[in-house]
């Protein structure tokens, strides 16, 4: 009689547990986020927020999406995004603070080399490599900033395209703060806001 008991009560525990998955997973995929499925950054924003509407405070949310995601046999991340974000796991994990806010990565961009400057080319690799096919996003929220000019900012974000993913991105000064009144586009070839090519081509025109 007890085992019975037991075991009727496991079988409502585990469709209880059913159901707050498949609400939870329904919640989180009923928003729009930033990006697509296609960018890795957007698939570790979608992992995030699961867990948030499960119930986690959002830093617990943040860190163990991230941890989880840097595991080898994670698919989440490419292994570009899975090498920028253990490279600086602090800055990582203040980009998905800003992400779960702002929903924007030019915004994300922006406060992030604001409240960062002597890391700004970090963060631009960072935007990149997880939204590859948004770079022109990353660059112009770089560019608002007024810390960086267009060819700083351009360096770092090639390097985040062409190099090893074990290449250190280069120097970006943060005592730099001419800048055009209009920010140069990056074009199609290096992942112009959602083209969806996100090819590695520079454009020489």
């Amino acid at each position: 009689m007890y085992s019975r008991q037991f075991s009727i009560a496991r079988l409502v525990t585990v469709t209880l547990l059913l159901i707050i998955v498949a609400n939870t997973t329904a919640q989180a995929f009923g928003k729009i986020f930033f990006g697509d499925k296609h960018q890795p950054g957007n698939r570790l924003h979608l992992n995030i927020v699961a867990l948030v509407d499960a119930g986690n405070a959002p830093r617990r949310a943040i860190s163990n999406a991230i941890g989880a995601s840097l595991i080898e046999l994670d698919n989440t991340l490419s292994n570009r995004a899975k090498s920028a974000i253990a490279s600086d796991l602090p800055i990582a994990h203040q980009f998905y603070e800003q992400m779960i806010k702002a929903n924007s990565l030019a915004d994300v961009s922006k406060t992030l080399i604001q409240l960062n400057p002597d890391k700004a080319a970090h963060i631009i690799t960072l935007g990149i490599v997880l939204y590859p096919d948004f770079a022109q996003k990353v660059f112009d929220g770089a560019a608002s900033t007024g810390l960086l000019d267009n060819d700083e900012i351009l360096r770092a974000a090639l390097q985040a395209i062409v190099a090893p993913t074990n290449t250190p991105a280069p120097a970006v000064s943060s005592s730099t703060k001419v800048i055009p009144s209009a920010s140069m586009p990056l074009g199609t070839g290096i992942g112009a806001g959602g083209t969806g090519s996100g090819d590695a081509t520079v454009s020489t025109n």
